[in-house]
């Protein structure tokens, strides 16, 4: 019951989708093989039908062309002393009968080469009946004669032995071209030409026997180069797709000598791939184990805090309690700060822009960071040149330069210093915040902005915020179309900036 459905369900498939399924199910190197095999097969047919089907209508079409031409060339030279000359010429050269007659079919000029010319044994009168025919035309007009008279009705190749040629089936045609010219006394003159068109049936079984042997050659070479390009081709993309599988485990081993540019750039590709997923793996790794150091700190310090308070009379005092309170704002600042790690490098479709000062902005910003100032013995300086307004998102240009600060009070020097700078040049404000801490490593730079870096340096707990904010400062300003970047050298601590253009000046 099942095989009939299955064979119902064959049967009611197109053929259409029946070729779709096919080519899906066919690897490259087999579609490159047919493809090769249709393309000689193409060009096989396309030679097969110029060469025989068609060759009796290209010659025909030749010799009249040639009959124009000649033509031409004649009536261009008319009142040449030397016509004569270049009426013989033509007549030798194309194996044609040419005839100049005047108005009173007088003739002028004449060269016979075949016996059965037409114009050389017609009557005056038919080619008076030609000329007139013309009208008043310039242009050579074309006339084709059935060689009725040409065919031996005596001879029948059936008769005889051997390889003989075969009869005549009165393929066997006669063209002529009439055309008009004037002399320079104004005289009107006529030019007559005839050519025989022969049967082509003996040419088209010799090409037909040579095409025979063209045809065995050309699918016997096209079938071995077919097998030798798809191998060719397909052998290192097949190996590269090999290789490639192991770019889960984050190794890839490039395939060698491909031979071709294409797949050596996409071995290259694929190789930095798997260099640049196991540098992500391993610094998620390593982001895992500084959030979890992170988190255990204040975890333990709120754990402890709590069961002291529990098991000890007198220690529900308000000062335990605002250390579980910061250690709790901790942790929440911590978790806010993934999860905007997330939605800043998504932040461009949410941005709220608007024109405002942000010069005040940085002091309300120093303000709150008065507190920390006087409590842990840090200094941060601000240093504007003058007031300046800008365009872009308020509150996301904020959470800009609180990590900047908070990223330069985790690594500052021992004087716990910090200056924040903004300066102006040519309409642009560039904000700066510098520490005086050890610096980045040369190495490090290109990848301080990564989503997961952390540096070489031994992980350590920032003094205020959640170790994130470069990350988050990167999709904020990506997002804002800013230019930004960092100057740092070992020794001599670090300047994150950022540029924004000024929008002029506010009421």
């Amino acid at each position: 019951m099942k095989r009939n459905e299955a064979t119902g369900a064959a049967a009611r498939t197109s053929l259409p989708e029946r070729l779709l399924l096919l080519k899906k199910r066919l690897s490259m190197r087999s579609r490159i093989f047919v493809y090769f095999l249709l393309f000689t097969a193409l060009l096989l047919g396309l030679l097969w039908l110029m060469q025989i089907v068609f060759l009796g209508d290209f010659y025909r079409m030749q010799k009249t062309d040639m009959l124009k031409s000649s033509s031409e060339s004649i009536v261009r030279n008319i009142d040449n002393e030397n016509l004569q000359a270049l009426v013989e010429r033509i007549a030798e050269e194309n194996g044609m009968c040419v005839l100049i007659m005047d108005a009173g079919m007088k003739e002028l000029a004449s060269c016979e080469v075949s016996p059965g010319c037409i114009i050389h044994h017609i009557g005056r009168r038919e080619l008076k009946r030609f000329a007139d025919g013309l009208g008043e035309s310039e242009q050579p007009k074309v006339m084709v004669f059935p060689m009725a008279g040409f065919r031996n009705r005596d001879y029948d190749e059936r008769k005889f032995q051997g390889r003989v040629p075969p009869s005549d089936n009165g393929e066997a045609s006669s063209m002529v071209t009439v055309q008009q010219a004037l002399l320079a006394d104004g005289n009107r003159v006529y030019v007559f030409l005839n050519t025989l068109v022969t049967p082509v049936s003996a040419t088209v079984q010799t090409i037909r026997n040579e095409l025979y042997l063209i045809s065995a050659v050309l699918v016997l070479l096209s079938f071995l180069m077919s097998l030798v390009l798809s191998r060719r081709i397909a052998r290192p993309l097949a190996e590269t797709t090999a290789a490639a599988a192991g770019l889960s485990h984050g190794s890839y081993t490039p395939v060698e000598n491909a031979g071709y540019r294409e797949i050596d750039q996409l071995n290259a590709q694929l190789t930095q791939t798997a260099k640049d997923l196991k540098r992500v793996e391993e610094m998620q790794r390593e982001l895992i184990a500084n959030i979890s150091h992170d988190l255990r700190t204040p975890l333990t310090l709120i754990e402890g805090y709590a069961e002291v308070m529990r098991d000890l009379p007198g220690e529900n005092t308000p000062e335990n309690m605002q250390v579980i309170i910061d250690e709790t704002k901790r942790l929440s600042t911590l978790v806010n700060a993934v999860l905007e790690l997330n939605n800043a490098k998504h932040a461009e479709n949410n941005l709220e822009k608007k024109r405002f000062n942000l010069t005040e902005c940085i002091r309300g910003i120093m303000d709150r960071y008065a507190k920390l100032t006087q409590q842990d013995g840090y200094h941060i300086v601000f240093e504007p040149q003058r007031d300046v307004w800008v365009f872009g998102d308020e509150v996301k240009v904020q959470q800009v330069i609180y990590n900047l600060i908070n990223n330069a009070l985790t690594y500052t020097g021992e004087d716990h210093t910090v200056r924040v700078t903004q300066q102006v040049q040519q309409n642009q404000a560039r904000i700066a915040v510098c520490d005086s801490g050890e610096g980045i490593a040369p190495e490090d730079l290109p990848y301080i902005w990564d989503r997961y870096y952390r540096g070489r340096k031994p992980h350590k707990r920032a003094a205020i915020g959640s170790g994130l904010g470069l990350s988050i400062v990167k999709g904020i300003l990506d997002s804002h179309g800013l230019v930004y970047g960092v100057d740092s050298a070992q020794g001599k601590g670090s300047v994150f900036w950022f540029e924004m253009p000024e929008a002029g000046t506010g009421a």
